[in-house]
């Protein structure tokens, strides 16, 4: 492919392996069963780099830039599976949170998504395809849809109780910080034609993408895959939710298309003015 330096391509090299390490850290240290999207995106990215690394060697740039487009918008597709999974985990130790709080973050989601929305449509293109420029489109959206999530959450990560050291914030900084980078590359991918400006907005995006990787290694061999907040947080939790309208985790998660679908003596249980923490115990999690 003309156009790229070594260093993109001696990068892309180091983000294969550090792939296939990844892979091998999700399967190995049993976090697989816990963090299913999260898995399948890592999967996924190993095979999309095994696979574009030889066409952008050996394929015309014509054929590496559909594959590449094509691609992506996969990604952001799991990338959406990922931020819900990870709306799940930090969710999942509470059944029901105040109200201010969920409108709290409700209303900066919102914003987020939507300043998002805006400036991904704002941004103009020089390509005449339409359908590179519809799938360019939503992945720059979901990209910077996601970082707006995910920041959010991570400011209320005090509020719900959720230590920094765990898997669960760990994921989801090196998350903020990949989709923030690339977001932003791809602003600069769009508004700058210069191949040199190209190629050293692409080299940062790997670099961001290497990053996050080695530091989603790291977490998966040194914390557990399960991360809950302390008894204390669940506690201050739920006397906040006493003297506040109270919203039912299943309803948080049903406004986003997941439902949670309780036995009949879990039902029983929930139904009850204090929640146990039996509640927990036979659920699955669908996304619609």
């Amino acid at each position: 492919m003309d156009g790229v330096s070594l260093g993109v391509y001696v990068l892309w090299f180091v983000d294969l392996v550090f792939s296939f390490g990844a892979c091998w850290a999700i399967v190995k240290k049993g976090y697989l069963p816990h963090w299913k999207a999260f898995g399948y995106y890592l999967f996924f990215m190993a095979a999309q780099n095994l696979v574009l690394l030889p066409v952008s060697l050996l394929g015309s740039d014509r054929v590496y830039a559909y594959t590449y487009y094509a691609a992506d918008f996969l990604e952001a597709l799991l990338l959406s599976l990922v931020v819900l999974e990870i709306l799940v985990k930090v969710l999942d130790a509470f059944e029901a949170l105040p109200g201010r709080a969920v409108a709290r973050f409700c209303f900066f989601t919102v914003l987020g998504v939507s300043t998002a929305v805006a400036l991904s449509a704002l941004i103009p293109t020089h390509r005449t395809e339409t359908m590179v420029n519809i799938l360019t489109t939503v992945e720059r959206t979901v990209f910077l849809a996601g970082a707006a999530i995910l920041w959010v959450l991570l400011f209320q990560t005090k509020a719900l109780g959720i230590s920094w050291k765990s898997s669960v914030a760990e994921i989801t900084v090196a998350f903020v910080l990949y989709l923030t980078v690339e977001s932003t590359r791809g602003f600069v991918m769009v508004a700058y034609k210069s191949n040199s400006v190209q190629d050293i907005a692409t080299g940062v995006g790997q670099f961001a993408y290497l990053v996050a990787m080695a530091s989603w290694i790291w977490t998966m061999t040194h914390r557990d895959p399960v991360s809950k907040p302390s008894g204390e947080a669940v506690a201050r939790i739920r006397e906040l939710a006493r003297g506040d309208e109270i919203v039912p985790k299943e309803r948080i998660l049903a406004a986003v298309g997941i439902k949670i679908h309780l036995s009949e003596t879990e039902a029983e249980e929930h139904a009850a003015e204090e929640p146990t923490d039996s509640q927990k115990r036979g659920r699955s999690y669908l996304v619609h």
